[in-house]
């Protein structure tokens, strides 16, 4: 059996529309984790460690004592401290997911050397197909964003987030789940999960029936809140024969395609 990894807070991270919400459901179900709606501020301030690692670290240890370890913890010790308290109020562990967080996997990995990040792939096509659907907007323009309106930019989204995951795949704490192999058999993929993060079997149990228990609710920002509400079922698959155009199937195809051959998406 997988050995667990350590103790330290579960970051989720994929895509958009790969499946990050359902994985969210399944693990909230496990009555031993807690995973909030999306929390977004992990992503922003991953973002801000590396670039005051990459520009700022030798001064702040030279003038203001600071050494890189103390760097790392001060971040790390800002992330958990959102999410401490609702792991404080619940008493469980605590978990966090927003797709972003996969490009900052590494940072993650710094900040919290025995945490577990899991990642789930999806079928870029599908992927694609799901973001052209959206209705998200850029806060700061309160324009349609990019990725919703344009097929290359959408794949390009995918590419750069499986790419990041990938590049994680000899750390023991990493964990990569496929949307389709979930959607397939449930059973297998969650007990990969729950090997992962040491659930015992009634956790396990719970975690396969996480519809049970899921609250469509919370999250205004999660878009596949109503779908992770319910039982994961195969007809998400291959959504992109119906939605996408030729000339969008083409332009994903030749964005992803090195990466979809490796993934074994043909």
């Amino acid at each position: 059996m997988h050995q667990p990894v350590g103790p330290g807070p579960v970051f989720i991270g994929g895509a958009p529309r790969s499946g990050t919400t359902l994985l969210r459901a399944i693990v909230n179900a496990s009555g031993v984790i807690t995973c909030g709606p999306e929390l977004r501020v992990v992503p922003a301030l991953c973002q801000l460690a590396s670039q005051v690692e990459a520009h700022h670290a030798d001064v702040l240890d030279a003038e203001y004592g600071l050494s890189r370890d103390a760097l790392q913890a001060s971040f790390a010790r800002s992330i958990a401290g959102f999410l401490e308290p609702v792991a404080t109020r619940t008493g469980l562990r605590p978990a966090e997911k927003t797709p972003a967080n996969i490009l900052h996997f590494p940072t993650l990995r710094a900040l919290f050397p025995d945490s577990p990040l899991i990642a789930i792939v999806r079928d870029p096509r599908d992927v694609v197909a799901s973001l052209l659907g959206m209705d998200w907007r850029d806060a700061r323009t309160g324009q349609p964003m990019a990725i919703t309106r344009d097929a290359a930019s959408a794949a390009r989204l995918w590419l750069s987030s499986v790419e990041a995951g990938a590049a994680m795949r000899d750390d023991p704490g990493y964990l990569e789940l496929h949307y389709e192999a979930l959607a397939r058999d449930p059973a297998s993929e969650t007990g990969r999960l729950a090997d992962h993060l040491g659930l015992n079997e009634l956790a396990r149990e719970r975690a396969l029936s996480h519809w049970r228990f899921y609250n469509a609710e919370a999250g205004e920002a999660e878009s596949s809140a109503a779908r992770a509400a319910r039982p994961v079922d195969t007809s998400a698959i291959g959504r992109w024969r119906s939605v996408l155009t030729p000339q969008q199937r083409s332009q994903v195809e030749q964005i992803t395609g090195e990466m979809m051959d490796a993934l074994g998406y043909v």
